[in-house]
């Protein structure tokens, strides 16, 4: 993608989420810049707590690559990240998220997990992100997803981002935003 569709791609993802609304998002691969522009916009200065963010990546390699792209990132701007993976101390990656943090990255069955656990608040939640949401559907992973995305509270908002659009994925993202946008990288 050039940099020139990606600038764009990423103003019509920003520009849905300002208005408002939530957004089905069609792109190849995972947009690092796209996710530093989001977390501009919904955390726009540190706060400790409850985290205002929740990206769910479909596996542990995607969930640290990205955390490992976004630490530069996170650290110039004080904010706090906490990787959850399927492969970790479930006692500790529970106190860490209790003791608070901004931003969580992990996988959907394991945040799921820590969130049925009470191992974090979602009360200040702005935006809920589902990474390579057609990889998760085959993996089966659309209960966890919807779970999380049942309890979250009704004003916040969702994006969903798959690198395919098909009737399944498009329907089971209806289910939790009856009223989204639809946006593309390949139409801009």
């Amino acid at each position: 993608m050039s940099s020139e569709s990606n600038t764009a791609f990423q103003a019509n993802v920003l520009k849905a989420l300002k208005s408002g609304s939530s957004a089905l998002c069609e792109s190849s691969e995972v947009n690092v810049s796209l996710i530093e522009a989001l977390i501009l916009h919904s955390i726009p200065i540190p706060e400790e707590g409850a985290p205002r963010m929740i990206i769910l990546c479909s596996d542990n390699i995607a969930a640290q690559e990205l955390a490992t792209s976004l630490a530069p990132f996170i650290k110039e701007r004080d904010l706090t990240l906490d990787l959850i993976l399927e492969k970790g101390n479930k006692v500790k990656q529970r106190n860490d998220l209790y003791d608070g943090t901004e931003i969580i990255v992990g996988t959907s069955r394991r945040v799921c997990e820590m969130y049925f656990q009470n191992g974090f608040n979602i009360s200040k939640l702005k935006l809920f992100v589902v990474l390579q949401m057609d990889v998760q559907v085959k993996y089966g992973w659309r209960g966890f997803i919807g779970r999380i995305a049942e309890s979250l509270p009704k004003c916040k908002q969702l994006l969903f981002m798959s690198s395919s659009s098909d009737e399944r994925i498009e329907s089971y993202v209806d289910e939790f935003m009856p009223i989204h946008q639809k946006i593309s990288e390949d139409i801009i």
